[in-house]
C-alpha cells in the first residue's frame, strides 16, 4: 500500500479497464483512504470496526474541498471515536434518516390520525394552508422553540384569536411529541414549552326574541334538510357532528332520546341526548326519504348534509341577526337559558355531554340569583 501523498492526489493514477473505482489506502494511517472514480474525482474515507465488530466505512469528503491533510486528520478522529465505543457511520446513517417536517406530517403523521381523530380535518388545514410553506422542507431536528414562537407573532400578526393560535400550537406539538415516541429524530420538542395565548370567550347569545325570529326565518327556508338540522342544533344544544351524524335507527321516539354512537362522540363514548317536545317537532318536520340518514345530503343522500353555512348565513339575515353568531353558539344560547332558568350545572352538564362539571362551570355567572340565594347560606339569619 503506498502512503498517500497530495502529489497522488492531485494527479491520480488511472483507473484500470472494467473497473467503476480505485481504492488506494494509506500505509501510515489503517483504515484510511482515497477512492478514484473513472471520471478522474477523488474522494476521502475512513474505514473502521464498530463496537459489534462490523466494518463501517465514513464518506469525509471530495479531494478539492478538503486537503489530504484535513482528511487525514478527520479520519484520525473518526478511529479515535470508534475506538471509544462510539459509531460515526451510525450517527450519519441516524442524521440522514431525519425526514423532513413535511415527509412526516403528509407521509406518517396524517395517515396515523385519518379515520382516529374527530380533528383530522383541522389539522391537515394547519398544515396545508400555513405550515407546509414555512415548515414543509426544514428537517425535524432543525425546528426550534424560537421557531415556534415567531410562528405564532405571525399567526398573531395576521388577526388570528388566541384561541387559534392556541389551536396551532397544540397540533405542533402533538406531531413532535409523535415523532419523538417513534423515534423519527433525537431531540426535544419544540412546542413543548410554548407559551399558550389567552383566549377571550365568545358569550354571544341569542335572545328570546332573535330565538323566536330565528325559528320564523327557518320554517321558510327553502333548503329543509339543513332548516331542520340547525333547528335541531336549538333545540338540542347538541354539537354540529352529532346532529349531522344522526341515523334514524339511532332516534328512540318512544323513550325520546337520539343515541349519539362513540365514532360520532367527541369524547369516544356513546351518549344518549333527550328529545324535548320541540324536537321531536322538528325530527317530524324533516323530509323523509330512504337514506338512513336523518339529514342526508341533497346531492348524495347515502350521506349526510356535510355545511350548513350558506343556509345559516340566509337564515341569519333573514331573521335580522346581525354580528359574527356561529351555528356553535346555539349551543352555548340552550345552555345559558337552562342555567338561567334554575337547572343545575350538572344537569346542563349532563345534557351537553360534558366530560366534567368543569366545562359547564362557564356557564355559571348567568345565574347570579341563584348563586346569591346560595351564599345567603353560609350564615345563619342572625349575624
Amino acid at each position: 500500500m503506498p502512503a498517500l501523498t497530495r502529489g497522488l492526489a492531485s494527479n491520480p493514477p488511472a483507473v484500470p479497464d472494467g473497473k467503476a473505482k480505485l481504492r488506494l489506502f494509506d500505509d501510515k494511517l489503517i483504515g484510511f483512504f482515497m477512492e478514484i472514480r473513472v471520471s478522474g474525482k477523488v474522494t476521502y474515507y475512513c474505514r473502521y470496526n464498530d463496537a459489534r465488530g462490523r466494518q463501517r466505512e465514513v464518506r469525509i469528503g471530495r479531494h478539492g474541498d478538503v486537503t489530504l491533510d484535513q482528511a487525514r486528520k478527520r479520519a484520525q478522529e473518526i478511529k479515535a471515536a470508534a475506538a471509544l465505543g462510539g459509531d460515526p457511520a451510525a450517527d450519519r446513517d441516524r442524521l440522514r434518516a431525519v425526514p423532513t417536517f413535511g415527509e412526516f406530517v403528509e407521509g406518517r403523521y396524517l395517515p396515523h390520525i385519518k379515520g382516529k381523530l374527530r380533528s383530522y380535518r383541522d389539522q391537515e388545514s394547519f398544515y396545508r394552508l400555513r405550515l407546509k410553506a414555512l415548515w414543509g422542507a426544514r428537517y425535524l431536528d432543525q425546528i426550534r422553540p424560537g421557531d415556534v414562537a415567531e410562528f405564532q407573532e405571525r399567526l398573531n400578526r395576521e388577526g388570528l384569536a388566541g384561541a387559534s393560535i392556541n389551536r396551532y400550537t397544540a397540533f405542533i406539538k402533538r406531531v413532535f411529541n409523535v415523532a419523538l415516541h417513534w423515534e423519527a429524530y433525537e431531540g426535544r420538542n419544540p412546542a413543548q414549552r410554548a407559551e399558550m395565548r389567552r383566549e377571550q370567550g365568545r358569550e354571544r347569545f341569542l335572545t328570546d326574541a332573535e330565538l323566536v325570529a330565528l325559528f320564523k326565518a327557518l320554517d321558510v327556508e327553502p333548503s329543509r334538510t339543513a332548516a331542520c338540522a340547525i333547528a335541531m342544533l336549538a333545540a338540542t344544544g347538541a354539537r354540529r357532528g352529532e346532529v349531522l351524524s344522526a341515523r334514524w335507527d339511532c332516534v328512540d321516539i318512544e323513550r325520546r332520546i337520539l343515541t349519539v354512537p362513540a365514532a360520532s362522540s367527541k369524547s369516544g363514548r356513546a351518549r344518549y341526548i333527550p328529545l324535548s317536545d320541540a324536537a321531536l317537532r322538528i325530527l317530524q318536520r324533516v323530509p323523509r326519504s330512504d337514506s338512513p340518514w336523518v339529514f342526508p345530503s341533497i346531492i348524495d343522500p347515502e350521506k349526510p348534509v356535510g355545511d350548513l353555512r350558506k343556509t345559516w348565513a340566509r337564515v341569519k339575515e333573514r331573521a335580522g341577526i346581525g354580528g359574527s353568531l356561529c351555528l356553535h353558539q346555539l349551543r352555548h344560547t340552550y345552555a345559558s337559558r337552562l342555567v338561567g332558568q334554575g337547572r343545575s350545572l350538572y344537569e346542563v352538564g349532563q345534557l351537553l355531554g360534558h366530560a366534567s362539571v368543569t366545562m359547564t362551570a362557564r356557564y355559571s355567572h348567568l345565574a347570579p340569583q341563584r348563586l346569591v340565594e346560595a351564599a345567603n347560606l353560609a350564615l345563619p339569619d342572625s349575624c
